[in-house]
């Protein structure tokens, strides 16, 4: 096909979208645009791209619609997305160049036209009816005259060929049955985006940061979210059923993406640079790294087959977000030390499997690890199971009793919610370890303290207050720490830990290898998680099961609840509050984020409750 070539509307096509599934996923498309406010929207997931490869990919992943953009073919060609506001050739023939050939034949989705409308001369007509012939579903304004500022941009508008000139174009659009798509930067192009009745407005953030070509911003997540929320009820009070979406700026990872959620209420997000440029970027840099590390890998791989099981990590630790590879390097400085520590984080968040892998992995594996409950547990009962009592020394105790520290010489003691161990008991702890000698009750002869402890607790030790904890023994056990972060905090490693579970689950079964559907992982990754990690073992358990086949489907999946925190475990809603902010030590943000709702509402909670003085204003 020459180069200005487009296919007919109903010419067949070998892949992609048929005719018939074009009007469907068009009606599709259609039918969500006009849901009211009122009723349930999905969140959209749009993604800007220039490549056959990244249309197939970001449909498979679960986008709802594609742009077909010249700033996504120049960031193929390794130049920065801002390279397609120059003047370097026309670009709706740009796109017209690849889109037809490449992007449409591949997506299952509708394919948004990034339309150009700067030239004067430029028929509006005319390019609407090619781009709707080629087999488009809609029509973006892009490049766009909000990315351009100061004196330019009024000498734009003035000459009419400005923003109001796209407003234009995707008016005529609209008219002609395509589904349209408005860039915007500010409150007032959004205003007369949703009067003009665009099916979605695009707040713009500006040009992406990340990786190696992104520009460079100022623009903090919660500075984002406020303006986008702004700009969004604008547009709302305007037209309630235009949807609003987010693209550019600060936000490059998902977990960006819910920071920003917590604070703005809108109805979807547009990938350009986070899914084709910064994900690349990172895969080759690193792919290309290790076919370089694999002449050095060579020459030590009888020495790494030997120590593999000793060095393989538990899957607490898989992932590649900043917490997870902290908590891999903590555990791997630890492994072969005698050093205490204590694992840092929620209940399921594999801090017992992190415990019995650190001794395991240590001098002291040849003996069966010891487990000491320390949490609702009185401090009598505990210096009893702790030290020993001779014979006749307690007046319940009839028979000289060892104690763990006794019963676990030469092993490893994990101390259960040792957070919640009472002071006294600390100190006695620690009294031991300084002198390296403990007593049984009542006993007259020392005994030689020979113990790891590995503690488990749900904050930091170093965190508690005096009254609740022995400095000392909070500097001793604490001095090592690995903190697990919980799940929702760290939902760009989901598709990893997904995947070595669903192989663990296959090896402890000896059957069929399970894979996750889209529509699967996506019910997966919009759950909040509350059970954390052992919450998802247990689904994947339960959904294996479920599942005759290879593939695991939405509908094998167990009823899985979208509250990020059960307020009925609560006996009030001030009580919940409270939880949890002292679970996040009153930081406000990652409270908020912890309840699953906004800061804003947080505060306003917290006001009516007359918390505000237990915290900062963080």
């Amino acid at each position: 096909m020459a180069r200005d070539e487009v296919r007919p509307h109903n010419a067949p096509r070998e892949e992609g979208l048929q005719e018939g599934a074009l009007q469907e996923a068009l009606y599709r498309l259609r039918s969500e645009l006009a849901v009211t406010r009122g009723a349930r929207r999905r969140f959209l997931v749009g993604a800007a791209i220039g490549t056959g490869m990244a249309a197939q990919s970001a449909t498979r992943g679960g986008a709802d619609f594609l742009i077909a953009l010249s700033a996504g073919r120049m960031r193929c060609i390794g130049e920065p997305s801002i390279a397609a506001m120059l003047p370097l050739r026309d670009s709706n023939e740009f796109v017209m160049s690849f889109a037809p050939t490449e992007i449409l034949p591949r997506a299952t989705v509708p394919v948004f036209f990034g339309a150009a409308s700067f030239d004067p001369r430029l028929d509006l007509d005319a390019l609407i009816e090619r781009i709707a012939a080629g087999g488009f579903g809609g029509i973006a304004n892009f490049p766009t005259a909000v990315l351009i500022d100061g004196a330019y941009r009024a000498f734009l508008e003035k000459s009419g060929v400005g923003f109001n000139r796209e407003l234009d174009l995707l008016q005529r659009a609209k008219a002609q049955g395509l589904a349209t798509l408005a860039y915007i930067q500010n409150e007032a192009e959004a205003a007369q985006a949703a009067a003009a009745g665009i099916d979605i407005v695009n707040i713009d953030l500006g040009w992406n940061v990340g990786g190696v070509l992104g520009a460079s911003s100022d623009l903090r997540i919660e500075e984002a979210a406020l303006i986008a929320n702004r700009i969004a009820q604008r547009v709302r009070t305007e037209s309630p059923t235009t949807r609003c979406v987010v693209e550019g700026g600060p936000i490059v990872s998902p977990r960006q993406l819910e920071e920003f959620c917590q604070i703005a209420e809108v109805d979807g997000y547009i990938g350009g640079s986070t899914i084709d440029r910064v994900p690349s970027e990172a895969a080759i840099e690193v792919v290309t790294a290790a076919f370089k590390a694999i002449g050095v890998l060579r020459q030590t791989v009888e020495g790494l087959e030997s120590n593999r099981d000793k060095r393989r990590f538990p899957l607490a630790l898989w992932g590649h977000s900043r917490a997870a590879e902290d908590a891999r390097a903590m555990f791997a400085r630890l492994a072969g030390t005698d050093h205490p520590v204590v694992l840092v984080g929620e209940t399921g968040s594999g801090r017992r499997d992190v415990a019995r892998a650190l001794h395991t992995a240590g001098t002291r594996k040849a003996r069966d690890l010891v487990v000491l409950q320390c949490a609702n547990q009185p401090s009598e009962r505990l210096r009893l199971d702790l030290f020993g009592c001779m014979a006749g020394a307690h007046p319940a105790i009839a028979k000289t009793r060892l104690g763990w520290l006794e019963i676990a010489h030469g092993s490893s003691l994990m101390l259960d919610d040792v957070d919640m161990l009472p002071p006294d008991v600390q100190s006695m702890m620690i009294e031991a370890v300084e002198s390296g000698r403990f007593w049984r009750m009542g006993g007259d002869n020392s005994i030689v303290l020979n113990v790891r402890c590995l503690g488990i607790a749900k904050q930091d030790l170093r965190s508690l207050p005096d009254t609740a904890a022995d400095p000392r023994f909070a500097e001793w056990l604490g001095c090592f720490t690995i903190t697990l972060p919980p799940l929702r905090e760290r939902l760009e490693d989901l598709p990893t830990l997904i995947e070595e579970a669903l192989r663990a689950i296959e090896r402890r079964r000896a059957g069929q290898r399970k894979t996750l559907d889209a529509s699967a992982f996506r019910m997966l990754a919009d759950h909040a998680w509350p059970g954390n990690l052992r919450e998802l073992i247990a689904v994947l358990e339960r959904a294996a099961l479920a599942a005759p086949g290879e593939v695991i489907t939405e509908k094998h999946l167990p009823p899985l609840s979208t509250d990020r925190a059960a307020m009925g475990s609560f006996k009030s809603e001030m009580d919940w509050i409270l939880h949890g902010l002292k679970e996040n030590r009153f930081r406000r943000g990652r409270a908020a984020a912890y309840l699953g709702i906004s800061r804003k509402t947080l505060y306003n909670k917290m006001r009516a409750y007359g918390l505000l003085a237990s915290g900062s204003e963080r």
